[in-house]
């Protein structure tokens, strides 16, 4: 008899042959290493991260899933749900929309309990003025202060709860971040608007690398200010599921 188990959990993976119950012995067994779903990690991209939230089962391949922030498509490089169709995309910016349409992800067009899984990487970077040439490629290019930043945010979590169905996924990507010399905790503030929501924060991934020191900022006496906060802070994914009884 040949058998084979798979444990992302643990990290390995167990192929049997050649198993004799009826002596209680195992033979040409193998014991081959898998690489378990780390929580904090240096990904080379948002796609491998996903590919590793569905490995874990948070996205299955038949999932009716939308993505109002498509953007350039990123998340979707490595893995996809299928058949075709079941990827529904949108952008604010109607050049990056597949549908060629602006659609605004507090604002979305779809009745209520619509997908099983719905993806919200919104403009969480707090820059104030733009000072980057690629802020345009994250949606921050035009100033907003940190407050309206937090306000969008979670209307687009509360828009996007709405069309989800009862046992379906919401993934929230943000970042705790320094801004006006305090930090804004934003896996914080959008956990606990979650809550409100009736969702129930069952996982937490942490994007390491990529992070940069805290901007030098003047005192009153002229002089500059030395480092206040640790920095280096990775961006968050938030991995939320609708409980069937919140509905």
């Amino acid at each position: 008899m040949s058998n084979t188990s798979d444990n992302a959990s643990v990290g390995v993976k167990i192929e049997h042959a050649e198993t004799d119950l009826t002596k209680g012995t195992i033979t040409n067994t193998t014991v081959q290493r898998v690489d378990p779903v780390l929580a904090a990690k240096i990904w080379q991209t948002n796609a491998d991260l996903i590919a590793d939230v569905a490995r874990l089962g948070y996205l299955h391949r038949y999932d009716i899933i939308l993505d109002p922030t498509f953007g350039r498509g990123t998340w979707w490089k490595r893995w996809t749900p299928a058949p075709p169709g079941r990827l529904v995309a949108h952008d604010l910016n109607p050049r990056l929309s597949p549908t060629g349409e602006s659609c605004d992800f507090r604002n979305l067009p779809y009745d209520r309990d619509t997908f099983d899984a719905v993806v919200l990487d919104g403009p969480y970077k707090l820059n104030g003025t733009s000072t980057v040439s690629v802020d345009e490629r994250y949606g921050v290019e035009c100033y907003a202060s940190w407050q309206d930043r937090h306000t969008l945010i979670r209307d687009g979590m509360t828009e996007c709860s709405r069309v989800l169905r009862g046992g379906g996924v919401l993934l929230v990507k943000c970042q705790d971040q320094v801004c006006s010399g305090r930090i804004r905790w934003q896996s914080d503030e959008f956990s606990a608007h979650g809550a409100t929501l009736g969702l129930v924060k069952v996982d937490q991934f942490y994007f390491l690398g990529g992070g940069r020191p805290q901007p030098a900022r003047s005192r009153m006496d002229g002089k500059v200010s030395g480092q206040q906060h640790a920095y280096g802070r990775p961006s968050c994914l938030l991995v939320f599921a609708r409980d069937h009884t919140s509905i």
